[in-house]
């Protein structure tokens, strides 16, 4: 039988430590603030519609969690896999926005997040497998070597983005936009030498 949620909601949480282990719990309509999460497992816990504004998480494990429409203002993110979200779907969005916010060894592995807005966002080395991103905004986003693999990027916006890794052959393509000399970077994969 699986454990009852405590309830926190419409609480604003200041440098909210929940020390090694945040269980158990459901966030709804919640607030964080300045909060560092670093190497925190956090255990059958929900964050509905929160707020996250000046955190950083770094190393956080979530196990069971389900976060729907969050929105991340002027936050740094390092070494999370937020693909181990449970109740993803592309009706259930775990962000609804993301603002300022830079993103550094992350995994967005199997997300939806077709026409999300990424084009405010910094990513360094993350990863995106198949993911839904058809019509996402990565425009003007330095990825710094942030790979995609096997995602929809269908009619999505890499113009101005720059240091991306995308193999044409492994992901789909059809009326993306990209902008040159950035667009060369889709011929790594071909081994072929461009003089």
């Amino acid at each position: 039988m699986p454990a009852r949620k405590q309830l926190r909601q419409g609480e604003t949480l200041t440098a909210f430590d929940p020390g090694d282990v945040l269980q158990d719990t459901e966030f709804r309509d919640c607030t964080f603030e300045a909060c560092r999460w670093q190497g925190l497992r956090a255990q059958n816990c929900s964050f509905i519609d929160c707020r996250f504004v000046r955190c950083q998480l770094s190393g956080v494990v979530f196990s069971f969690c389900l976060m729907r429409d969050a929105v991340m203002e002027n936050c740094a993110f390092r070494s999370i896999a937020w693909g181990g979200l449970t109740g993803r779907s592309a009706v259930a969005q775990p962000f609804a926005a993301l603002t300022n916010c830079s993103f550094q060894y992350s995994d967005f592995s199997g997300l939806a997040l077709a026409g999300f807005d990424f084009s405010t966002c910094q990513f360094r080395e993350c990863v995106f497998d198949g993911c839904a991103l058809a019509g996402a905004d990565f425009s003007g986003a330095p990825l710094g070597r942030t790979a995609f693999t096997r995602c929809d990027l269908q009619k999505a916006d890499f113009r101005r983005a720059e240091a991306y890794a995308i193999d044409p052959a492994a992901n789909k393509l059809k009326g993306a936009r990209f902008s040159f000399p950035e667009v060369v970077a889709l011929l790594d994969s071909t081994g072929i030498q461009i003089e």
